[in-house]
């Protein structure tokens, strides 16, 4: 069985309100505009996270929120505080204690770990702007040993500049 990991940075998030903390940051209008895009973009490619683990941030949350309204299934969703702002080694943790039952998975996080869990995956940076997806593979049969064994393959990347006409 070949895992399957989707990266995904949250859709843009609106500065306006300066009184609000950095974790407390909503969409802005084009973040609401690419979840959904990104979200069908994802579905029209057959990935199909069979669960998400997500940052608490408020931005993070909305991007989700938004997404799941474009799926018609219903993945198991985790949000962990410790993937607000996350290293690559707490990534690379979370990645460790993925399902084993689970192909595919979906985190949903922050630069600048993300890019760089993204990168030291593909072994080339790889931008991450807002809404990016990347999606990497791994013959290995469990997420512990695809983790261990760095066999990841990139095989897709996606920005939603991209996808808009």
């Amino acid at each position: 069985m070949a895992l399957r990991l989707i990266l995904m940075r949250h859709a843009k998030s609106d500065w306006a309100n300066h009184k609000l903390s950095d974790h407390d940051r909503p969409l802005n209008e084009r973040g609401r505009r690419s979840a959904p895009l990104m979200a069908k973009h994802l579905a029209n490619h057959y990935l199909a996270p069979q669960a998400i683990v997500a940052s608490t941030a408020v931005r993070v949350r909305e991007t989700l929120v938004l997404m799941l309204a474009e799926w018609p299934y219903d993945p198991e969703v985790f949000f962990e505080q410790s993937l607000y702002l996350a290293s690559v080694e707490t990534l690379v943790s979370h990645v460790r204690g993925l399902h084993d039952g689970w192909s595919d998975a979906l985190i949903v996080g922050h630069n600048p770990g993300l890019t760089d869990f993204v990168s030291r995956l593909a072994g080339r940076p790889v931008e991450m702007p807002t809404a990016a997806v990347a999606v990497a593979t791994s013959n290995e049969e469990s997420w512990t040993d695809a983790v261990a064994a760095r066999s990841w393959q990139l095989t897709a990347h996606w920005r939603p500049r991209d996808l808009f006409d």
